[in-house]
């Protein structure tokens, strides 16, 4: 099976988006995130009861850049990151073959992927340390997007995080 898609800096902010949020509500991290909240809301709530401005400061500004600023702060580090890219802008052919995922002319094994997440827009295979992210929309037809989910299924721990209706 042979799939193109050009690689463009929307298609991979929408996957770091994907794996960033997924990464949230799914890990260790959340709670992380939770504590942050949680401290900082209540740096406010002291920084009023006593009168401490530099308190009240600085735990706004935590506040609204958890609320806020987080995801348009990483969006430009990873645009970035993005240009600086080799495949940045090029139009890729994928090929499911049995020793893994050919992106042009180098192949991924399969077992470099701990796993794939599917969500409504698309395919998020992830490799640890990075991921490659498939919109739904370049596969041709509904049969190529089975077969092709039907592979990763056989070959990788497979997530779907899709809301059911």
């Amino acid at each position: 099976m042979q799939i193109e898609l050009k690689w463009d800096e929307k298609r991979f902010l929408e996957g770091a988006k994907l794996a960033y949020d997924y990464d949230m509500r799914q890990t260790w991290r959340r709670y992380v995130g939770w504590l942050f909240i949680a401290m900082t809301q209540f740096g406010v709530v002291g920084a009023i009861r006593h009168g401490s401005v530099g308190l009240l400061l600085i735990s706004t500004l935590l506040v609204l850049y958890w609320y806020f600023l987080r995801w348009p702060l990483r969006k430009r580090v990873l645009r970035r990151f993005f240009k600086r890219s080799a495949v940045a802008g090029k139009r890729l052919r994928l090929m499911l073959e049995e020793k893994g995922l050919c992106v042009d002319d180098q192949c991924i094994p399969w077992d470099r992927f701990t796993r794939v997440i599917a969500t409504e827009t698309g395919y998020l295979l992830d490799m640890g340390d990075g991921f490659f992210y498939l919109p739904r929309s370049i596969f041709a037809s509904a049969k190529m997007r089975n077969d092709f989910v039907a592979t990763l299924k056989e070959r990788v721990v497979w997530i779907d995080v899709r809301k059911e209706k």
